[in-house]
């Protein structure tokens, strides 16, 4: 250890190294003795103490035990940094920085710097996932930093400054928001584990281009002194838009690039990056350029500025309409987005070249837009990235979380908001729809069966966060937070409104929840309330409990906070769950059996109103009433016994008249009853090996057929229920009753309507006066 900070690893060989052992999640070694016995009796103390034997060789063992899991942690959060080339790493878990004036020495988990900044990192497990205060550890954290970063300076020197960094890196770990916000205020940047898989995986994918995103999230628009970076440029102007080509570094560019979303840090976002940087293609790139390849065309940038400030250009001479001059560049990672070029430049981050520092003098043309807005800047993103071939509305529901969450526009805005969101509670592990959401690239299970796009139409069509007038003006929604002019406010009160309003159903009912969109008759096992439409059918019930809460408490929903909503929504959800908690196959099937259509999501929504309304009289939303006039639940078992009375009363009477009209032997079967009928009977026969005659196979809807076959001088008076007509009119009321008995005898598509069971009524009554057998009749 030097003076103040130590031990370090300073060259990326011993680097490799360490992240080669670092990866592995247990502790290797080997032990010798100089006589059997004695490595027998060392190997079982080892064992002892929880060793385990790898491989035995001649005369000694090859052992390993597994790390803790607060090593495995500390281990994770270092390569991952090792793994984006920081130039100077910590060596093992010994680390220590000797604070300015202070008598001991501070140990480190993780240390990591390169020529700009320096990263500090505190790590922390739990066994289990739980709730911990973390005040003590941003409070030390902020006691020591000064003095610390006095040391370092003095260490490296103040020319470049470094940016320095704090990170607490945690697993197992629930946040409160109270921490989170003292870590903000502290300028200490929080990865919980949700955003540690990600960078896991994106420092995997995306090399070092990975280093650039995280430098991004612990300095997000923050000035970074050895970020100088100064290019010859000619300046010109399109459509009263500044732009400016020039030459630069691939590595340089790197530094201030970003990519889509730069606010984002879900590993499921990461697969709509991969759209957008193929890792595969990037890999192809690499070797191209390592084998000597160049690229003529422009990489599109547009470059943001603080308060859109305009970019430092200093004149040299004019060039007809453009100028010629020096640029410089923001000092700021992630300050360009890319909107075109991204493979050939990202393709640098995966070359030899660039990676162990023989880059040379290479560089890459570039075309910088200033301060797009970002409308202009997504729609430009899209029509080049997207409009080349079809993305599927799943992937641009996710690009739009990015691109349009900054827009002026406020449709746009809301999409951004709704993408994001949904996004954001798929990746919360208390969340009751974690890892629920098939977003690009994840295959759908009977539990990951939420589209994005379901999701977000749920929330755009009821309205959330208001609605845009014809003159402009925009209203406020009852998610909306009017408290603060903050979308991301907005996004937390949602959150926390979703989030809390899902969890009724889920804690109540978790078997049924966790049943997906499970559908398996035999085992009596389905799900409904965490499909797409069950999800869509409780958006739209929330829409009506939100506007009845504003009337129970005289307030707007936007002036409550998440909380207070949350406290009025209980009572109310907690109805349905209960009745999904104990609900049977046929009952929830009844919701299932009803399509994907807006007004089957209505229709099952007032159903779950129902359930609400017998409990609390007084919510009766607009529609509900009607509807619930509409049903008939006791006139449906009646129509029920009604239809099975009638059916074995029309299979008498039809094959009564079909053997007067044919009396001689089974001519009645061959010539009175259709070929696609008797084929159609004699299979089901023969599945159920001849245990009924063929002619019991015969459903309501086949009496229709056999009566149009024998219409006349046969089945025209008795079967004829109107006036006029030809016979497709007058048969017309099978069909019909054949619907409704498709509901009376599926309990799970029960009830029938008012109407529905008064047609039954009507017509057995009608069919049980006509279709009578002669008392004298021998059949």
């Amino acid at each position: 250890m030097s003076e103040y900070l130590g031990p370090l690893l300073t060259s990326q060989d011993e680097i490799k190294k360490a992240v080669r052992q670092r990866k592995k999640k247990v502790i290797e070694d080997t032990i010798k003795a100089n006589t059997p016995e004695l490595l027998e009796e060392k190997l079982t103390a080892k064992m002892e103490e929880g060793w385990t034997v790898l491989r035995p060789n001649k005369a000694s063992y090859r052992i390993s035990h597994d790390k803790s899991l607060d090593e495995q942690l500390e281990d994770e959060m270092w390569c991952i940094l090792a793994q984006m080339q920081f130039k100077e790493m910590s060596d093992g878990r010994l680390f220590k920085i000797q604070p300015f004036q202070e008598t001991e020495p501070q140990q480190i988990d993780v240390f990591a710097k390169d020529d700009e900044t320096a990263i500090f990192v505190t790590c922390v497990y739990q066994d289990t996932p739980g709730k911990k205060s973390m005040t003590k550890r941003i409070e030390k954290i902020e006691s020591l930093r000064e003095k610390i970063s006095m040391s370092l300076h003095s260490h490296y020197g103040r020319k470049p400054k470094l940016k320095q960094g704090w990170v607490i890196a945690t697993r197992n770990l629930e946040w409160s928001q109270t921490d989170l916000d003292k870590a903000q205020s502290a300028n200490i940047t929080v990865l919980r584990d949700t955003e540690l898989n990600y960078y896991v995986k994106f420092t995997r994918l995306y090399k070092l281009a990975a280093k650039y995103q995280l430098l991004a999230h612990l300095f997000a628009n923050e000035k970074i002194l050895g970020l100088e970076l100064v290019v010859p440029a000619t300046k010109g102007n399109m459509g009263g838009v500044d732009f400016y080509n020039f030459l630069i570094k691939p590595a340089d560019l790197l530094k201030i690039s970003h990519v889509s979303h730069k606010a984002s840090r879900d590993v499921q976002d990461i697969e709509t990056y991969q759209r957008l940087l193929n890792p595969n293609r990037l890999k192809e790139i690499a070797q191209y350029i390592d084998d000597g390849g160049q690229f003529p065309t422009n990489i599109v940038v547009n470059v943001r500025t603080k308060k859109k400030k305009k970019l430092r250009f200093e004149k040299i001479d004019n060039i007809g309409e453009s100028a010629f001059g020096r640029l410089f560049l923001p000092n700021q990672y992630a300050s360009a987005m890319v909107i075109d070029g991204q493979h050939r430049l990202y393709g640098y981050a995966h070359s030899e070249r660039i990676v162990n520092g023989k880059e040379g003098k290479a560089t890459v043309p570039v075309l910088a837009y200033e301060n797009l807005e970002p409308t202009k800047e997504a729609k430009l993103f899209v029509d080049i990235n997207c409009e080349q071939v079809r993305v599927p509305r799943n992937l641009l529901n996710e690009i739009n979380a990015t691109l349009y969450w900054d827009s002026d526009d406020f449709k746009l805005q809301v999409d951004a908001l709704c993408s994001r969101m949904v996004m954001t509670l798929n990746t919360k592990q208390s969340s009751p729809v974690y890892d629920r959401v098939i977003l690009t690239n994840r295959d759908m299970t009977y539990l990951r069966c939420l589209t994005l796009t379901n999701f977000f139409d749920g929330l755009k069509e009821n309205k959330f966060f208001g609605e845009q007038k014809k003159s402009g003006v925009i209203s406020a929604g009852p998610l909306t937070d009017s408290s603060s002019n903050n979308l991301e406010d907005t996004m937390k009160k949602a959150i926390k409104v979703i989030d809390g309003y899902l969890n009724f159903f889920a804690k109540t009912a978790p078997h049924h929840w966790d049943l997906g969109k499970i559908k398996k008759e035999k085992e009596s096992q389905i799900g409904y309330l965490a499909t797409n439409e069950g999800v869509r059918a409780l958006f739209r019930v929330l829409k009506e409990l939100l506007i009845h809460i504003e009337i129970q408490t005289g307030r707007d929903a936007d002036t409550l906070s998440g909380e207070e909503l949350l406290k009025e929504l209980e009572k109310y959800a907690i109805p349905i769950a209960e009745i999904f908690k104990i609900a049977n196959y046929e009952a929830i099937a009844q919701f299932r059996s009803r399509s994907a259509s807006k007004k089957a999501v209505l229709e099952n929504a007032y159903h779950l109103m129902g359930f609400i309304h017998k409990q609390y009289p007084e919510f009766c939303p607009h529609g509900l009433e009607e509807y619930l006039e509409s049903i008939d639940e006791e006139g449906t078992k009646e129509a029920e016994g009604l239809v099975a009375e009638l059916q074995k009363q029309m299979y008498e009477f039809v094959l009564y008249k079909l053997k007067e009209k044919y009396p001689n032997d089974d001519d009645w079967w061959y010539e009175g009853v259709p070929s696609k009928v008797r084929t159609q009977c004699t299979a089901r026969c023969e599945e159920e090996k001849g245990i009924k005659s063929k002619e019991q196979y015969l459903k309501l809807i086949d009496y229709h057929s056999i009566a149009m076959s024998n219409w006349q001088g046969c089945f025209q008076g008795s079967f004829s229920f109107t006036k006029d007509g030809g016979k497709d009119k007058q048969l017309n009321w099978i069909k019909q009753l054949n619907s409704i008995r498709n509901i009376t005898h599926h309990p799970e598509k029960w009830p029938a309507s008012k109407k529905q069971v008064e047609f039954v009524r009507d017509i057995h009554k009608k069919g049980m006066e006509r279709f009578v057998i002669p008392e004298s009749s021998s059949h």
